[in-house]
């Protein structure tokens, strides 16, 4: 519960930390991002108290399998928009299309989920309990920044009707 309550400490204190900028006093969605991973980060270290070396290494893995997740959530993004777009009302979808597509979606969102098992597997460096703290402490903020998506309104980018984004920011 602490948890979830400092991740949406950590997300509510964004606009703040933002409004804090020399020029800008509403930064890009990329540097409002970056500010939110630093803290994350900064209380990963503390809560687990991680070592330096420790927290560096973590960095490292997550970057790694992050950039190939979001590569991942963008085939899936474009899948889905071209799956609405052959399934849409009015319009005569094919077949063919269609399924090959509904089976690179399904596979996609396996590879998505072999990668945060490969992520924890990697992290050798740390004791079985910190890597079930990482692993409850990530899904703790990403359930948060769901929640605030939706209290905010609209839907985010490549969302469509019945589909949810998931691990949209690791």
């Amino acid at each position: 519960m602490r948890w979830l309550v400092l991740g949406g400490l950590l997300l509510a204190a964004a606009p703040p930390l933002a409004a804090q900028g020399e020029h800008d006093s509403h930064p890009s969605a990329p540097e409002l991002r970056g500010r939110i991973e630093r803290r994350f980060a900064e209380r990963v270290k503390e809560e687990l108290g991680l070592s330096e070396e420790q927290s560096a290494r973590l960095k490292s893995v997550a970057m790694e399998h992050g950039r190939r997740r979001k590569e991942l959530r963008h085939r899936e993004r474009d899948l889905r928009e071209a799956l609405e777009r052959q399934t849409g009302d009015g319009v005569t979808a094919h077949s063919d299309s269609v399924a090959r597509m509904t089976r690179e979606l399904l596979e996609l969102r396996v590879r998505y989920a072999e990668s945060w098992r490969e992520e924890m597997n990697q992290l050798t460096f740390l004791t079985p309990v910190q890597r079930a703290r990482l692993l409850v402490l990530r899904e703790r903020l990403l359930q948060r920044v769901h929640e605030m998506r939706d209290h905010h309104g609209g839907q985010h980018r490549g969302e469509h009707r019945g589909f949810r984004r998931h691990g949209d920011d690791d």
